[in-house]
């Protein structure tokens, strides 16, 4: 029983702290919402144009402003109090929400409006990125280090959990009742989540990490300025497994692009069978939420960084694999595993990251975390769609995923901070409650 225990997801925070409850809950409700958001804004805009193109275009403006929130929304993290970012941009987001609504029941301009719809999707990416970073920068303050993991793997879960369910229940929403309704479904899941946000405590940037008790100056010397004022660029330099988490980061996102081949390689070996093509995409976020639901043993790791590492070049090795992989059952199976390592190696980053920043900076820190993931995707689809361009699918995932092999390589080599990070022993402190 202790082993299986050991085995599945740590609860921990939640048992433990009022304060990440609340977060988690209004989180997993948030990203539900935005899922919603997702498939109902390309549905309409399709509807409204019949272009594909626009589409596209709608997507990438909600993908530019969400990127450029979360850098402006981490830098106002680390000056304001979080909690009031966070309800900020939650209402913020209800209200784009109800005018996504208004718009499609015609009350603007008496018929639904493309500009209208480009607007607010693209406000709604951006104050929805400004209150996720700040979120990200208050977890810390809240729960002890060594519970990191546990908060990590938690976030992953709510993120593979509001990505698998929200699609499906958006499409049954704009089935029955029209577009119109998705979005006040949307509007009010992000009301509520303004409700339980609500009882948050005030989370001022200088708030301190839980657990992390900042250096003692030696005697006769001058007091260390302010953690306030440290300077991003320095400290990112200065620190190198900070450093060094971000560059896997970008590594990591970079090999992720390769879902721009699915549906060729599709057409290529599978008879271009839509079912194939639905299951391969679903088969990285099962193999994900499995990885989040057995992440008891990452807290346990006491080398995470060359878990990490290693972590990456093994996904790329199995990419490799999927690219050989001449049968649906055998695709389908290797696809799982690449989405259970990626998944271990964002429980890692996030926790490293989360461990090696000094509170005064993890807004701005987690806003460029989070900006490079999300850029680092789309320049990955774009590069790999560019080795599609130039070999049949099968053969620019395999040679994109040897280019992506010999990068995590050279970061294994040349990251040696990342090899000396080591497992704390646990705080004997009790989280805000």
């Amino acid at each position: 029983m202790s082993k299986a225990r050991s085995l599945l997801i740590d609860i921990s925070p939640l048992r433990e702290s009022a304060p990440f409850r609340r977060i988690f809950v209004a989180r997993l409700i948030s990203l539900i919402g935005i899922g919603l958001l997702l498939v109902s804004v390309p549905v309409q805009m399709y509807d409204l144009t019949k272009s594909s193109a626009q589409v596209g275009a709608a997507t990438a403006v909600t993908g530019i402003t969400t990127f450029v929130g979360m850098l402006v929304g981490g830098s106002l993290a680390d000056r304001f109090d979080r909690k009031r970012l966070i309800l900020i941009g939650r209402s913020g987001a209800a209200l784009s929400f109800a005018g996504l609504a208004i718009n499609a029941f015609g009350l603007i301009a008496g018929t639904p409006s493309v500009a209208v719809l480009y607007g607010l999707a693209g406000i709604d990416g951006l104050i929805g990125a400004l209150s996720t970073s700040a979120l990200m920068a208050a977890v810390p303050t809240l729960i002890p280090r060594d519970q990191l993991v546990a908060v990590g793997a938690l976030s992953a879960l709510t993120v593979r959990i509001g990505s698998a369910v929200s699609p499906g229940i958006a499409g049954f929403i704009i089935a029955g009742a029209g577009v119109e309704w998705a979005y006040v479904i949307a509007a009010c899941l992000a009301t509520t989540t303004v409700l339980i946000l609500t009882g948050l405590p005030a989370m001022p940037p200088t708030a301190p990490v839980v657990g992390h008790t900042p250096p003692t100056p030696p005697t006769g010397t001058e007091p260390a300025a302010p953690q306030a004022k440290t300077s991003l660029v320095r400290f990112i330099v200065g620190q190198r497994v900070v450093a060094g988490v971000m560059i896997v980061g970008v590594l990591a996102m970079l090999g992720a692009g390769i879902v721009a081949l699915l549906p060729a390689l599709v057409a290529e070996r599978f008879d271009s069978d839509a079912r194939a093509t639905g299951l391969l995409y679903a088969a990285v976020a099962a193999g994900a939420m499995v990885a989040a639901l057995t992440s008891g043993w990452l807290s346990a790791v006491q080398r995470p960084g060359v878990v990490l590492v290693s972590a990456l070049t093994l996904t790329f090795v199995v990419q490799i694999l999927f690219g050989l992989a001449p049968i649906i059952w055998l695709a389908l199976a290797l696809l799982v595993v690449i989405g259970f390592i990626e998944a271990i190696q964002e429980v890692l980053r996030y926790a490293i990251i989360q461990h090696h920043t000094p509170g005064p900076l993890l807004g701005r820190v987690n806003g460029i975390w989070m900006a490079q993931e999300v850029g680092g995707v789309t320049v990955g689809a774009v590069v790999a769609g560019a080795f599609g361009t130039i070999w049949v699918a099968s053969e620019a995932i395999i040679y994109y995923g040897i280019v992506m092999v010999v990068l995590s390589a050279i970061a294994a080599l040349t990251l040696r901070s990342l090899a000396g990070v080591r497992k704390e022993p646990a705080v004997q402190e009790t989280s805000v409650s």
